[in-house]
Protein backbone atom coordinates (compact mmCIF):
# COMPACT_ATOMS: atom_id res chain seq x y z
CA UNK A 1 0.00 0.00 0.00
CA UNK A 2 2.78 2.39 1.25
CA UNK A 3 5.79 3.62 -1.27
CA UNK A 4 9.36 4.85 -0.90
CA UNK A 5 7.35 7.86 -1.47
CA UNK A 6 4.42 7.70 0.82
CA UNK A 7 3.98 9.91 3.66
CA UNK A 8 3.46 6.65 5.79
CA UNK A 9 4.32 2.94 5.91
CA UNK A 10 1.93 0.05 6.53
CA UNK A 11 3.62 -3.08 7.75
CA UNK A 12 1.16 -6.64 7.87
CA UNK A 13 2.37 -8.55 10.95
CA UNK A 14 2.23 -11.65 8.12
CA UNK A 15 5.56 -11.58 6.72
CA UNK A 16 5.68 -10.85 2.98
CA UNK A 17 7.20 -13.99 0.76
CA UNK A 18 9.67 -11.75 0.17
CA UNK A 19 10.63 -10.89 3.44
CA UNK A 20 10.49 -14.79 4.79
CA UNK A 21 12.82 -15.85 1.77
CA UNK A 22 15.46 -12.82 2.71
CA UNK A 23 14.77 -14.27 6.37
CA UNK A 24 16.47 -17.71 5.74
CA UNK A 25 18.86 -16.36 3.06
CA UNK A 26 22.44 -16.69 4.46
CA UNK A 27 23.46 -14.37 1.96
CA UNK A 28 20.78 -11.26 2.26
CA UNK A 29 21.68 -7.78 3.01
CA UNK A 30 19.55 -5.28 4.43
CA UNK A 31 19.14 -3.36 0.71
CA UNK A 32 18.96 -6.71 -1.29
CA UNK A 33 16.03 -7.44 1.54
CA UNK A 34 14.50 -4.00 0.91
CA UNK A 35 14.90 -4.27 -2.96
CA UNK A 36 13.19 -7.26 -3.06
CA UNK A 37 10.57 -6.19 -1.18
CA UNK A 38 10.19 -3.49 -2.88
CA UNK A 39 9.47 -5.75 -6.04
CA UNK A 40 7.25 -7.33 -4.86
CA UNK A 41 5.16 -4.86 -3.41
CA UNK A 42 4.85 -3.50 -7.13
CA UNK A 43 3.83 -6.44 -8.52
CA UNK A 44 0.96 -6.82 -5.90
CA UNK A 45 -0.25 -3.33 -7.40
CA UNK A 46 0.16 -4.06 -10.94
CA UNK A 47 -1.32 -7.49 -10.69
CA UNK A 48 -3.93 -8.15 -8.03
CA UNK A 49 -4.86 -4.56 -6.87
CA UNK A 50 -7.45 -3.24 -9.00
CA UNK A 51 -8.27 -6.38 -11.10
CA UNK A 52 -11.08 -8.62 -10.93
CA UNK A 53 -10.40 -12.23 -10.14
CA UNK A 54 -11.27 -12.99 -13.97
CA UNK A 55 -8.63 -10.63 -15.11
CA UNK A 56 -5.66 -12.51 -12.94
CA UNK A 57 -7.17 -15.56 -14.35
CA UNK A 58 -6.91 -14.79 -17.14
CA UNK A 59 -3.55 -12.66 -16.88
CA UNK A 60 -1.86 -16.07 -15.76
CA UNK A 61 -2.94 -18.39 -17.87
CA UNK A 62 0.08 -17.26 -20.26
CA UNK A 63 3.02 -17.02 -16.76
CA UNK A 64 5.43 -19.59 -14.98
CA UNK A 65 3.99 -21.21 -12.21
CA UNK A 66 6.08 -19.78 -9.33
CA UNK A 67 5.17 -16.13 -11.51
CA UNK A 68 1.32 -16.47 -11.46
CA UNK A 69 -0.41 -13.46 -9.33
CA UNK A 70 -2.36 -16.31 -7.99
CA UNK A 71 0.38 -18.03 -6.21
CA UNK A 72 1.11 -14.93 -4.94
CA UNK A 73 -2.01 -13.88 -3.17
CA UNK A 74 -2.56 -17.07 -1.51
CA UNK A 75 0.81 -16.86 -0.46
CA UNK A 76 -0.59 -13.46 1.12
CA UNK A 77 -2.38 -12.35 4.48
CA UNK A 78 -3.08 -14.69 7.38
CA UNK A 79 -4.12 -17.98 7.56
CA UNK A 80 -7.60 -16.89 9.21
CA UNK A 81 -9.80 -13.54 8.01
CA UNK A 82 -8.53 -11.21 10.89
CA UNK A 83 -5.54 -9.27 9.45
CA UNK A 84 -2.92 -7.68 11.93
CA UNK A 85 -1.27 -4.54 10.82
CA UNK A 86 0.35 -1.55 12.23
CA UNK A 87 1.21 2.20 10.75
CA UNK A 88 4.13 4.84 11.09
CA UNK A 89 4.94 8.04 9.67
CA UNK A 90 7.42 9.78 7.71
CA UNK A 91 8.83 13.28 8.52
CA UNK A 92 8.62 16.14 5.90
CA UNK A 93 11.98 15.27 4.69
CA UNK A 94 10.91 12.03 4.36
CA UNK A 95 12.92 10.50 7.46
CA UNK A 96 10.95 7.26 9.42
CA UNK A 97 9.80 8.45 12.75
CA UNK A 98 11.81 5.71 14.96
CA UNK A 99 9.24 6.33 18.32
CA UNK A 100 6.95 4.00 19.22
CA UNK A 101 4.94 5.75 21.33
CA UNK A 102 4.14 8.65 18.69
CA UNK A 103 3.86 5.86 16.29
CA UNK A 104 0.74 4.27 18.62
CA UNK A 105 -0.53 7.94 18.43
CA UNK A 106 -0.87 7.63 14.79
CA UNK A 107 -2.61 4.22 14.81
CA UNK A 108 -5.07 4.99 17.77
CA UNK A 109 -5.78 8.25 15.59
CA UNK A 110 -6.48 6.28 12.54
CA UNK A 111 -8.47 3.24 14.76
CA UNK A 112 -10.81 6.07 16.19
CA UNK A 113 -11.58 7.59 12.75
CA UNK A 114 -12.48 4.06 11.26
CA UNK A 115 -14.13 2.68 14.38
CA UNK A 116 -17.69 3.86 16.88
CA UNK A 117 -15.62 5.01 19.62
CA UNK A 118 -18.58 6.82 20.97
CA UNK A 119 -22.55 7.96 21.35
CA UNK A 120 -22.31 10.64 19.36
CA UNK A 121 -20.55 8.79 16.68
CA UNK A 122 -23.01 7.89 13.23
CA UNK A 123 -22.35 3.97 12.19
CA UNK A 124 -23.90 4.97 8.94
CA UNK A 125 -20.97 7.24 8.30
CA UNK A 126 -18.05 5.49 8.75
CA UNK A 127 -16.65 4.11 5.48
CA UNK A 128 -15.40 0.49 7.47
CA UNK A 129 -14.11 -0.72 10.20
CA UNK A 130 -11.38 -1.23 12.10
CA UNK A 131 -10.41 -2.81 15.32
CA UNK A 132 -6.84 -2.84 17.55
CA UNK A 133 -5.22 -4.97 19.67
CA UNK A 134 -1.89 -4.32 21.69
CA UNK A 135 0.94 -6.14 21.45
CA UNK A 136 3.11 -6.28 25.28
CA UNK A 137 6.60 -6.53 25.24
CA UNK A 138 5.43 -9.03 28.54
CA UNK A 139 3.60 -11.16 26.18
CA UNK A 140 4.97 -10.75 22.52
CA UNK A 141 8.19 -10.16 23.74
CA UNK A 142 10.93 -10.78 20.23
CA UNK A 143 7.77 -11.01 18.39
CA UNK A 144 6.75 -7.25 18.81
CA UNK A 145 10.70 -6.08 18.77
CA UNK A 146 10.56 -7.64 15.11
CA UNK A 147 7.49 -6.18 13.83
CA UNK A 148 8.91 -2.99 15.31
CA UNK A 149 11.49 -3.28 13.55
CA UNK A 150 10.16 -3.72 10.35
CA UNK A 151 7.81 -0.74 10.97
CA UNK A 152 11.47 1.45 11.56
CA UNK A 153 10.56 1.78 15.16
CA UNK A 154 12.88 1.27 18.08
CA UNK A 155 13.14 -1.89 19.25
CA UNK A 156 12.20 -1.18 23.03
CA UNK A 157 9.86 -2.34 25.53
CA UNK A 158 7.12 -0.23 25.01
CA UNK A 159 3.98 -1.65 23.74
CA UNK A 160 2.79 -1.44 20.59
CA UNK A 161 -0.78 -0.39 19.54
CA UNK A 162 -1.58 -2.53 16.41
CA UNK A 163 -4.84 -2.30 13.68
CA UNK A 164 -6.56 -5.25 12.63
CA UNK A 165 -9.18 -5.81 9.84
CA UNK A 166 -11.49 -8.99 9.44
CA UNK A 167 -12.24 -10.05 6.06
CA UNK A 168 -15.93 -10.30 5.54
CA UNK A 169 -16.45 -11.58 2.08
CA UNK A 170 -14.32 -14.61 0.06
CA UNK A 171 -14.21 -12.40 -3.15
CA UNK A 172 -12.41 -9.21 -1.60
CA UNK A 173 -11.18 -8.77 -5.70
CA UNK A 174 -14.41 -8.21 -7.09
CA UNK A 175 -16.67 -5.02 -7.48
CA UNK A 176 -13.47 -2.90 -7.33
CA UNK A 177 -13.24 -3.20 -3.49
CA UNK A 178 -9.91 -3.33 -3.03
CA UNK A 179 -8.78 -0.12 -4.64
CA UNK A 180 -11.96 1.57 -3.11
CA UNK A 181 -10.81 0.81 0.58
CA UNK A 182 -7.27 1.74 0.14
CA UNK A 183 -8.30 4.79 -1.18
CA UNK A 184 -10.34 5.83 1.69
CA UNK A 185 -7.84 4.21 3.65
CA UNK A 186 -5.06 5.90 2.42
CA UNK A 187 -7.16 9.15 2.82
CA UNK A 188 -7.46 8.84 6.12
CA UNK A 189 -4.17 8.04 7.15
CA UNK A 190 -2.26 11.25 5.30
CA UNK A 191 -5.02 13.63 6.92
CA UNK A 192 -3.73 12.06 10.19
CA UNK A 193 0.28 12.05 9.37
CA UNK A 194 -0.39 15.65 9.08
CA UNK A 195 -0.86 15.72 12.72
CA UNK A 196 1.45 13.79 13.89
CA UNK A 197 4.23 15.73 11.82
CA UNK A 198 3.08 18.99 13.37
CA UNK A 199 3.25 17.96 17.34
CA UNK A 200 7.13 16.11 16.01
CA UNK A 201 8.52 18.61 13.72
CA UNK A 202 10.59 21.17 15.81
CA UNK A 203 9.33 24.74 14.72
CA UNK A 204 9.60 27.95 16.18
CA UNK A 205 6.99 28.61 19.18
CA UNK A 206 6.46 30.57 21.70
CA UNK A 207 8.35 29.41 25.12
CA UNK A 208 7.47 29.89 28.79
CA UNK A 209 9.76 29.31 31.62
CA UNK A 210 8.69 29.49 35.31
CA UNK A 211 10.28 32.44 37.06
CA UNK A 212 12.49 31.68 40.18
CA UNK A 213 14.43 34.91 41.81
CA UNK A 214 18.11 33.71 43.35
CA UNK A 215 20.27 35.78 44.93
CA UNK A 216 22.43 36.55 41.94
CA UNK A 217 20.68 35.63 38.82
CA UNK A 218 16.99 34.24 38.14
CA UNK A 219 16.24 30.97 37.32
CA UNK A 220 13.93 29.65 34.39
CA UNK A 221 12.10 26.05 34.30
CA UNK A 222 11.14 25.45 30.85
CA UNK A 223 7.15 24.59 30.76
CA UNK A 224 7.28 21.09 29.78
CA UNK A 225 4.95 18.82 27.16
CA UNK A 226 5.46 15.78 26.23
CA UNK A 227 3.79 15.41 23.36
CA UNK A 228 5.52 18.84 21.61
CA UNK A 229 8.13 18.28 19.69
CA UNK A 230 9.50 21.90 20.17
CA UNK A 231 8.60 22.07 24.16
CA UNK A 232 9.46 18.00 25.00
CA UNK A 233 12.55 18.59 27.06
CA UNK A 234 13.14 19.77 30.83
CA UNK A 235 15.08 22.40 30.80
CA UNK A 236 16.61 24.34 33.61
CA UNK A 237 18.31 27.54 33.28
CA UNK A 238 19.80 30.70 34.64
CA UNK A 239 19.83 33.68 32.81
CA UNK A 240 20.29 37.82 33.49
CA UNK A 241 17.08 40.36 32.58
CA UNK A 242 17.91 44.17 32.56
CA UNK A 243 17.99 45.96 35.66
CA UNK A 244 14.68 47.72 34.93
CA UNK A 245 12.76 44.81 34.53
CA UNK A 246 14.02 42.88 37.43
CA UNK A 247 13.09 45.42 39.54
CA UNK A 248 9.67 45.38 38.60
CA UNK A 249 9.35 41.68 38.80
CA UNK A 250 10.56 41.72 42.87
CA UNK A 251 7.95 44.36 43.58
CA UNK A 252 5.55 42.77 42.20
CA UNK A 253 7.26 39.24 44.01
CA UNK A 254 6.79 41.40 47.12
CA UNK A 255 3.81 42.31 47.07
CA UNK A 256 2.19 38.93 46.14
CA UNK A 257 4.98 36.59 47.22
CA UNK A 258 2.55 33.54 46.67
CA UNK A 259 1.71 34.49 43.13
CA UNK A 260 3.54 32.45 40.45
CA UNK A 261 5.19 34.35 37.30
CA UNK A 262 6.02 33.37 34.45
CA UNK A 263 8.70 34.76 31.59
CA UNK A 264 7.27 33.73 27.74
CA UNK A 265 9.46 34.92 24.77
CA UNK A 266 7.98 38.03 23.17
CA UNK A 267 8.14 36.32 19.32
CA UNK A 268 8.24 32.85 18.41
CA UNK A 269 11.64 31.24 18.85
CA UNK A 270 13.68 27.88 18.38
CA UNK A 271 14.93 26.88 21.78
CA UNK A 272 18.11 24.74 20.05
CA UNK A 273 18.67 27.34 17.21
CA UNK A 274 18.11 31.05 18.94
CA UNK A 275 17.65 30.87 22.29
CA UNK A 276 20.34 28.63 23.83
CA UNK A 277 23.05 29.61 21.03
CA UNK A 278 22.41 33.20 21.12
CA UNK A 279 21.74 33.38 24.98
CA UNK A 280 19.57 36.44 24.62
CA UNK A 281 15.76 37.11 23.69
CA UNK A 282 13.48 39.59 24.34
CA UNK A 283 10.67 38.38 26.49
CA UNK A 284 7.30 39.61 28.52
CA UNK A 285 6.52 38.77 32.14
CA UNK A 286 3.66 37.84 33.63
CA UNK A 287 1.58 36.43 36.59
CA UNK A 288 -0.54 33.43 36.53
CA UNK A 289 -3.60 35.04 37.10
CA UNK A 290 -2.31 36.51 33.72
CA UNK A 291 -1.39 39.99 34.64
CA UNK A 292 1.25 41.52 32.38
CA UNK A 293 4.15 42.26 35.24
CA UNK A 294 6.67 43.73 32.30
CA UNK A 295 7.25 44.29 28.79
CA UNK A 296 10.22 44.31 26.28
CA UNK A 297 12.42 42.37 29.60
CA UNK A 298 15.78 41.94 27.34
CA UNK A 299 16.86 38.46 28.59
CA UNK A 300 21.08 37.60 28.38
CA UNK A 301 23.29 34.93 29.76
CA UNK A 302 20.34 32.39 29.48
CA UNK A 303 22.27 29.50 30.07
CA UNK A 304 21.06 25.59 30.54
CA UNK A 305 21.76 23.37 33.92
CA UNK A 306 19.77 21.11 33.16
CA UNK A 307 18.06 19.90 29.52
CA UNK A 308 16.98 16.22 28.74
CA UNK A 309 14.67 15.01 25.77
CA UNK A 310 11.70 14.01 27.20
CA UNK A 311 10.37 11.42 24.24
CA UNK A 312 9.39 7.96 24.86
CA UNK A 313 13.11 6.28 24.60
CA UNK A 314 14.43 8.61 27.41
CA UNK A 315 12.17 7.81 30.02
CA UNK A 316 11.71 5.55 32.34
CA UNK A 317 9.25 2.76 32.05
CA UNK A 318 7.71 2.98 35.81
CA UNK A 319 7.43 5.67 37.78
CA UNK A 320 9.87 5.88 41.00
CA UNK A 321 9.39 3.99 44.08
CA UNK A 322 10.36 4.51 47.15
CA UNK A 323 11.52 8.30 46.69
CA UNK A 324 10.51 11.27 44.46
CA UNK A 325 13.76 12.83 42.60
CA UNK A 326 13.84 16.42 41.69
CA UNK A 327 16.59 18.77 40.40
CA UNK A 328 18.53 20.75 42.97
CA UNK A 329 20.73 24.10 41.94
CA UNK A 330 21.23 27.78 42.83
CA UNK A 331 23.51 28.60 45.67
CA UNK A 332 24.13 28.62 49.47
CA UNK A 333 21.94 30.94 49.95
CA UNK A 334 19.32 30.15 47.50
CA UNK A 335 18.28 27.17 46.89
CA UNK A 336 15.51 26.07 44.41
CA UNK A 337 14.04 22.56 43.02
CA UNK A 338 12.11 21.30 39.99
CA UNK A 339 10.39 17.94 40.15
CA UNK A 340 12.42 15.35 37.56
CA UNK A 341 10.30 14.14 34.34
CA UNK A 342 10.83 10.38 34.79
CA UNK A 343 7.76 8.90 32.66
CA UNK A 344 4.42 10.00 31.27
CA UNK A 345 2.21 11.60 32.43
CA UNK A 346 3.60 14.06 34.85
CA UNK A 347 3.11 16.96 37.20
CA UNK A 348 5.21 19.63 36.72
CA UNK A 349 6.73 20.57 40.53
CA UNK A 350 8.87 23.73 41.38
CA UNK A 351 9.95 25.62 44.60
CA UNK A 352 11.91 28.67 45.27
CA UNK A 353 13.99 29.19 48.03
CA UNK A 354 13.66 26.05 50.14
CA UNK A 355 15.12 25.37 53.23
CA UNK A 356 17.56 22.38 53.62
CA UNK A 357 19.87 21.22 55.93
CA UNK A 358 22.77 19.09 54.85
CA UNK A 359 25.83 17.58 56.45
CA UNK A 360 28.23 18.44 54.86
CA UNK A 361 27.10 21.12 53.01
CA UNK A 362 26.99 21.19 49.37
CA UNK A 363 29.39 22.75 47.77
CA UNK A 364 28.76 25.63 45.99
CA UNK A 365 30.00 24.37 42.89
CA UNK A 366 28.13 21.57 42.62
CA UNK A 367 24.93 23.25 43.08
CA UNK A 368 26.09 25.44 40.50
CA UNK A 369 26.18 22.67 37.87
CA UNK A 370 22.98 21.16 39.91
CA UNK A 371 22.72 17.61 41.29
CA UNK A 372 19.84 15.57 42.18
CA UNK A 373 17.39 15.35 45.23
CA UNK A 374 15.72 12.34 46.47
CA UNK A 375 13.39 12.60 49.18
CA UNK A 376 13.13 9.04 50.55
CA UNK A 377 9.77 7.89 51.74
CA UNK A 378 7.45 9.76 49.44
CA UNK A 379 6.32 7.25 47.23
CA UNK A 380 5.74 8.95 43.90
CA UNK A 381 4.43 5.49 42.31
CA UNK A 382 1.17 5.19 44.21
CA UNK A 383 0.73 8.82 43.60
CA UNK A 384 0.96 9.14 39.99
CA UNK A 385 -0.57 10.10 37.32
CA UNK A 386 -2.00 12.85 39.32
CA UNK A 387 -5.43 14.40 38.17
CA UNK A 388 -5.23 17.59 35.57
CA UNK A 389 -5.63 20.91 37.32
CA UNK A 390 -9.16 21.26 35.65
CA UNK A 391 -10.49 18.27 37.15
CA UNK A 392 -9.22 18.96 40.63
CA UNK A 393 -12.37 20.74 42.98
CA UNK A 394 -12.35 24.49 42.43
CA UNK A 395 -9.70 23.99 39.60
CA UNK A 396 -6.68 24.37 42.45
Amino acid sequence: MSTKTSSFICVPLNLLPSERKAMQDPNSTPESAAQAVDQEKQKIRERILNKSNQEIIDEDADRATEDKAMVLLRALGSDLNINAFALNFRYSDGTINDDVEEANYLNRRVVEVLSVDSPEDDPTKIPFYLTSTEFEHELYGDCAKHFKKRLGLAQDELTLFVLRNVLMTPFPTEGNFIDKMVNIFQDVIEKEVKVCRKRNETKENHHSFIMQDGSDKIYLINRSMFYLASRRRQLIASASIDDKSLSTYREAKKDNPDETYFLSTAQKEDISATILSDGAFEAVITSKSGKTIAQKVQVTSFTALKDRPLNSKYRDHAYPSGHMPFYLYGTPSSLHIDHMLLRAPNIQLSASNINLSVSPPIPATTLKNGCILYLDGIQESAMQPFLPTSELVGGQ
